[in-house]
């Protein structure tokens, strides 16, 4: 096992749909947890419930900290790594088989 790698984070995943268009992801992860190097080809919603987390986009680092949204448009490439633990959080893509 290796004593270095980040922990990660307990997700559980709802989809909805005849296509399983609408996914709503629920997030529970401990301090120095990290999510993925990711993009998807539809948008995603994160709302953060609880903790502070920060999300790695292109443009920069942001702070989301006790209840907070934010909306990443499709194709946006995210890491998230938690600075403050219990992390709550819940993800939402509401058109998994992308925009219109």
């Amino acid at each position: 096992m290796n004593k270095s790698a980040p922990p990660i984070p307990d997700i559980s995943r709802l989809f909805i749909g005849a296509r399983n268009e609408f996914e709503v992801e629920t997030v529970f992860a401990e301090q120095g947890a990290v999510s993925p190097d990711e993009s998807h080809p539809f948008d995603e919603i994160m709302v953060l419930l609880e903790g502070e987390l920060d999300l790695e986009l292109d443009s920069g680092v942001e702070t989301l900290s006790g209840l907070a949204m934010k909306k990443l448009p499709a194709g946006t490439r995210h890491v998230t790594r938690v600075k403050k633990a219990p992390a709550k959080v819940v993800i939402i893509h509401p058109n998994r088989v992308g925009n219109k």
